[in-house]
C-alpha cells in the first residue's frame, strides 16, 4: 500500500500570534459573519425559524432558506470577487460527532477565516450531539457499582460496560443524524441540491471538496453520494481525518464513487496502529476513540473501522484503491512532503494539527504554501471524565495488562480459585406485572450456593434496577480467573423488544426485565452476549434463568403474555406500543416521523456486516458460559404456589443426592416435570461444558472456597425441620460433596 512516510516527523508549524482563534466564544458580530458559512443541523434537520443576528451560539440556528442563501448569496459573492481566477475551491467540512454545539462552533470559528485567506470558501457543518458527555455519564454510572478502582478495570471491561450502559445507543443516534441529513427535508439534502443548482448554472466556476474528521466521515459517507445523486457532477476530493466510519459503510456508500472517478481523489489521514494504541480517549481506557467505537459502540464487537490502520489494510477492496494512487494514505506522525505531513498523535488532534490541516489545504487549494493554521486554545474534551483522584485521562495510571478476552491479567490470577454467585429475583414490578415467587426462588438458590461454599451476592426487588444488574453482572464476570466457578441466577420477567439490527420490523430481540423495565430499561440478550465474551479461559460460568428468555427471536413483537391459568402465572411481560416506541427512540431508531424511519433504514442498509451476537446465536467455540433456561425458545416460564415451576423441579432433583452433569441435570428436571409439563427446560452449552459437573469449576486450577462457605453451619442438614429445609439441606450436601471431591481431584493433578 502506498503510504506517505519519512524517517522522522517534522516539527509542528507555528501559527502567527494573531492567528490564534477559537479560544473564546464568538461575539454577536462574529456570529453574524459565521452565518455566511455555518450550517447547524441538530438531528440532521434544519430549523423551522432562525434569528437573523444571534447573540449567542445557543441562539444560532439555520433554516433551509439560510442554507440556500449560503450558496446563492455568499458563495456567489466570493466567486465573483475572485474575478474568474480558475475554479474556486469550496470545502464542506464536517467535524467529529462527539462534541457539543459550542465545541462545533469552536472548530468553525477557528477555520473559516483561515480557509478564506487561502482562497477556499468553507461551508462548516455543525451537527451537535454531545455524545462524549453522554458516554462519560454512562461510565460514571458504572463506576460506583463495582468494587474496584480505576486501575483494576481493563479496556475490555470498559467496552462492555459502556455498551450496556448506553454507549452504543448514543453512537447509533449520531449515525441516525448523519443519515437524516440527506433524507427528504434534511439539511444535507438542502445543501446538496443548492450546490447542484449552482454548479449547473455556473459550469466550472467552483471545485467541490469534502473533509470529515472522525464521525464527520460518517456524515460525508451519506452526504457526498446524496450530492452526486442531486446533480453535483463530481467532488474534486474527499479527505477523511481519523475516520470513524465503518469500512462496510464506506465501501458500500462512498468508495464506488471514487472507483468510478466521480470523486477525483479520496484520501485518508490517520495514525499508525502504534499511536492508535497509545492514545487514550477516556480515563483508564488505553486506546483511541476508534478502538472504543469498534469494541463498544457498533452493533458487533470488533467492527472494522476505516481509521484503524490494521482494519484498513485487512480490507482488500479499500487497500486496492489506496494502493492505486500516490499519497492517498497518510499515517501520522510523518514528515516529508508538506502535502502529506501530519503530526497528530491523538484521535481528536487531527483537526488542530497544523501539519495535517496545511497538507489538506494545499491539496484543496492547489497551492505550494498556505497561511499558518490558527491554534485552538488547549482544553480537555467536553465531558471527558477524570479518574477517582481527579486526574484527566492523560494523567491517569494505566490499567492492568489484559488477555484476549479483555479481563485483567495480574498476580490475582495466581490466587486460589473462588466460587462466586449473583442471585437476582424480582417480584415487586409495577402494578399489573407483579410476580409471587421470583424472590423466593432467588433466596433458595442463594442459600444452597452459600452453604456449598459460594460467596453469594443478591439483588432483590427494588434493588434490581437495570444499572445495578448490569454493574453487578459485569463486576462478577470481569473478576473471574481461571479455576473460578461463577453462578448467575435470575428469576423474573423476560420480554421481547423491537429488533433494531435486522430488516424485519416484526421480529424481536430478547431481554431481561429489571424492576424499572417499564421505562425501557431492559437488558438485551445482545448486551449479555458481550459480557459473556469477558469470561476467561478456564473459568466456569453457569447461568440459571427462570424466565422467558429465548435466543432465537421466535416470538413476534405483537405477542402478548398468555393469561394466568390453573394457578399459573407467566414470567413474561410485553411492552406496550408506547414503550416499544420509547425503546426505539432511546436506541437510535425513533419512529415518530417518517424521515426518522427512513434514516434508520439507511443506517442499517449501509452496514452489511451489522451482526450483533446473541447468547444463543454464538458458536460453541465463542461460548464459554453454560445457560440453563427454564423453558424452550417458544415457551413461557411459569410460576405457581409462590415458586417458579422450573425452580421447584430443579430443587427437587438436586435433593435426590445424585451427582449431575449440566446435561444430566437438565434432563432430570425435564423428567421431574412429567409428561404433562407446561415448559421444557433447555441447556445451551458446548459438549465439553455440558458434560461438566453442575456448578463445578473447570478442572486444572486450585480450588478455593468463597468466604460464605467458611461460615456455613456444619450441622445444617441435621437441624432442618420443614420439607423445604430438608430439600435445601440435601442440595447443600450434594454441592458440598461435589466441591470436596473436585478439591481432592485438583490437588492430585
Amino acid at each position: 500500500m502506498t503510504a506517505s512516510a519519512a524517517p522522522a516527523p517534522s516539527a509542528p508549524s507555528a501559527a502567527a500570534p494573531s492567528a490564534a482563534r477559537g479560544d473564546r466564544r464568538p461575539t454577536p458580530a462574529r456570529l453574524a459573519k459565521l452565518r455566511e458559512h455555518v450550517v447547524v443541523i441538530p438531528d440532521g434537520r434544519p430549523a423551522a425559524t432562525s434569528v437573523a443576528r444571534p447573540k449567542t451560539v445557543a441562539e444560532f440556528e439555520t433554516t433551509a432558506a439560510d442554507i440556500e442563501r449560503i450558496v446563492t448569496k455568499h458563495l456567489t459573492d466570493f466567486v465573483d470577487a475572485q474575478q474568474g481566477a480558475g475554479p474556486v475551491p469550496v470545502v464542506v467540512y464536517a467535524h467529529g460527532g462527539l462534541v457539543a454545539k459550542d465545541d462545533g462552533f469552536d472548530v468553525a470559528d477557528q477555520q473559516v477565516d483561515w480557509w478564506l485567506e487561502n482562497g477556499v470558501f468553507p461551508i462548516e457543518i455543525v451537527w451537535e450531539t454531545g455524545a462524549l458527555t453522554a458516554i462519560a455519564d454512562a461510565w460514571e454510572r458504572y463506576r460506583p457499582g463495582g468494587r474496584r478502582g480505576w486501575t483494576d478495570v481493563t479496556d475490555g471491561v470498559i467496552e462492555v460496560a459502556l455498551r450496556a450502559l448506553g454507549g452504543r445507543a448514543v453512537w447509533e443516534d449520531m449515525k441516525l443524524d448523519a443519515a437524516a441529513a440527506v433524507v427528504d427535508g434534511g439539511g444535507g439534502q438542502v445543501l446538496a441540491r443548492a450546490l447542484a443548482e449552482f454548479m449547473k448554472a455556473n459550469g466550472s466556476a467552483i471545485s467541490l471538496h469534502a473533509v470529515g474528521h472522525s464521525a464527520g466521515s460518517i456524515f460525508h459517507s451519506h452526504f457526498v453520494p446524496a450530492a452526486l445523486e442531486a446533480g453535483v457532477p463530481e467532488f474534486a476530493s474527499v479527505t477523511f481525518l481519523a475516520p470513524a466510519v465503518r469500512i462496510d459503510t464506506f465501501e458500500k456508500l462512498l468508495l464506488p464513487h471514487a472507483e468510478q472517478r466521480r470523486i477525483g481523489e479520496l484520501s485518508i489521514f490517520t495514525m499508525t496502529d502504534e499511536k492508535e494504541l497509545d492514545d487514550s480517549c477516556l480515563a483508564a481506557y488505553r486506546k483511541s476513540l476508534l478502538y472504543l467505537v469498534s469494541g463498544s459502540f457498533e452493533p458487533e464487537r470488533g467492527a472494522a473501522i476505516l481509521g484503524i490502520h490494521q482494519h484498513l489494510i485487512a480490507s482488500a477492496r479499500t487497500r486496492a484503491y489506496l494502493d492505486g494512487g500516490d499519497e492517498r494514505l497518510v499515517l501520522s506522525p510523518t514528515g516529508g512532503d508538506p502535502r502529506s505531513r501530519s503530526n497528530a498523535t491523538t484521535h481528536g488532534g487531527f483537526d488542530d494539527d497544523a501539519d495535517t490541516m496545511r497538507s489538506v489545504a494545499m491539496r484543496i487549494a492547489m497551492l505550494d504554501s498556505v497561511t499558518p493554521f490558527p491554534k485552538r486554545a488547549a482544553r480537555q474534551p467536553a465531558g471527558a471524565p477524570a479518574d477517582a483522584a481527579g486526574r484527566s485521562a492523560d494523567e491517569a495510571p494505566l490499567a492492568q495488562a489484559e488477555d484476549a478476552t479483555g479481563t485483567a491479567s495480574t498476580a490475582a490470577e495466581h490466587r486460589p480459585a473462588q466460587r462466586l454467585a449473583l442471585c437476582i429475583g424480582i417480584d415487586r414490578y409495577p402494578e399489573g406485572d407483579e410476580l409471587a415467587g421470583a424472590v423466593a426462588d432467588s433466596r433458595a438458590w442463594g442459600a444452597a450456593l452459600d452453604a456449598a461454599g459460594f460467596t453469594v451476592r443478591d439483588l432483590h426487588d427494588g434493588d434490581a434496577t437495570r444499572d445495578a444488574m448490569v454493574s453487578e453482572i459485569i463486576a462478577l464476570v470481569s473478576s473471574a480467573r481461571p479455576g473460578d466457578s461463577l453462578v448467575i441466577q435470575y428469576a423474573g420477567h423476560g420480554t421481547f423488544v423491537p429488533d433494531l439490527d435486522g430488516d424485519d420490523e416484526d421480529r424481536a430481540d430478547e431481554a431481561l426485565c429489571p424492576v424499572d423495565f417499564r421505562s425501557s430499561r431492559v437488558i438485551l440478550d445482545d448486551e449479555l452476549a458481550a459480557v459473556w465474551d469477558l469470561i476467561p479461559e478456564g473459568a466456569a460460568v453457569t447461568l440459571v434463568f427462570d424466565c422467558c428468555h429465548s435466543g432465537t427471536a421466535s416470538r413476534r413483537i405483537g405477542d402478548q403474555p398468555p393469561a394466568r391459568r390453573d394457578g399459573l402465572r407467566p414470567r413474561l411481560a410485553a411492552l406496550t406500543p408506547t414503550e416499544q416506541d420509547t425503546f426505539r427512540r432511546l436506541n437510535g431508531a425513533p419512529t415518530e416521523h417518517p424521515w426518522q424511519v427512513e434514516a434508520h433504514s439507511r443506517v442499517v442498509d449501509s452496514e452489511p456486516g451489522r451482526a450483533p451476537k446473541s447468547v444463543l446465536g454464538r458458536t460453541a467455540i465463542q461460548r464459554r458460559e453454560v445457560l440453563i433456561a427454564a423453558c424452550a425458545d417458544d415457551q413461557v416460564a411459569w410460576e405457581s404456589r409462590g415458586q417458579g415451576v422450573f425452580t421447584r423441579a430443579a430443587l427437587e432433583v438436586l435433593g435426590r443426592g445424585a451427582r449431575y452433569t449440566n446435561r444430566s441435570f437438565v434432563s432430570a428436571v425435564i423428567d421431574a416435570l412429567g409428561p404433562n409439563r407446561v415448559q421444557d427446560p433447555k441447556l445451551t452449552a458446548d459438549d465439553l461444558a455440558a458434560d461438566r459437573v453442575l456448578f463445578a469449576p473447570v478442572l486444572g486450577g486450585p480450588i478455593g472456597h468463597g468466604s460464605a462457605g467458611d461460615d456455613a453451619d456444619p450441622d445444617f442438614e441435621r437441624t432442618a425441620e420443614t420439607p423445604e429445609q430438608v430439600r435445601t439441606a440435601a442440595i447443600v450436601s450434594i454441592l458440598r460433596a461435589t466441591a470436596d471431591l473436585l478439591e481432592v481431584e485438583s490437588r492430585r493433578r
